[in-house]
């Protein structure tokens, strides 16, 4: 499913679990169910510069998954796992971060320019 365009579409608890999404556009894309609050499974995605700015990730899983270089600028992360994932060189600018679990992340090179609040579950234990 590499370089596939979901722009805009309602993916509600999506489970793209190991998926290659690599270079994916997925821009403005709703991922959580808002009355249950489950999110979407990214677990081990490939999302390699992948294209999510302004979606909606809160309580995504996105544990061990790939988003080198990936574009995540303006999403809500909130509750979202990150745990063990490589953004290294991902664009995390603007983005609501609150209580994203980012233990064991590699955030070498990400960028967090106006992301809110600052800390996070990695930072806090």
């Amino acid at each position: 499913m590499s370089n596939v365009n979901f722009s805009g579409a309602s993916l509600i608890c999506a489970m793209f679990s190991r998926a290659n999404l690599e270079g994916a556009i997925m821009r403005g894309c709703n991922f959580e169910d808002g009355r249950t609050g489950q999110g979407a499974v990214f677990e081990g995605a490939n999302l390699k510069g992948a294209q999510l700015e302004d979606s909606n990730l809160s309580r995504a899983n996105l544990r061990v998954a790939s988003l080198r270089e990936a574009n995540l600028r303006n999403c809500n992360l909130r509750l979202a796992v990150l745990a063990g994932a490589d953004a290294q060189d991902a664009n995390l600018e603007n983005c609501n971060m609150d209580k994203v679990n980012l233990r064991g992340a590699n955030l070498v090179g990400a960028k967090f320019h106006g992301a809110t609040p600052v800390h996070s579950s990695a930072f806090m234990h």
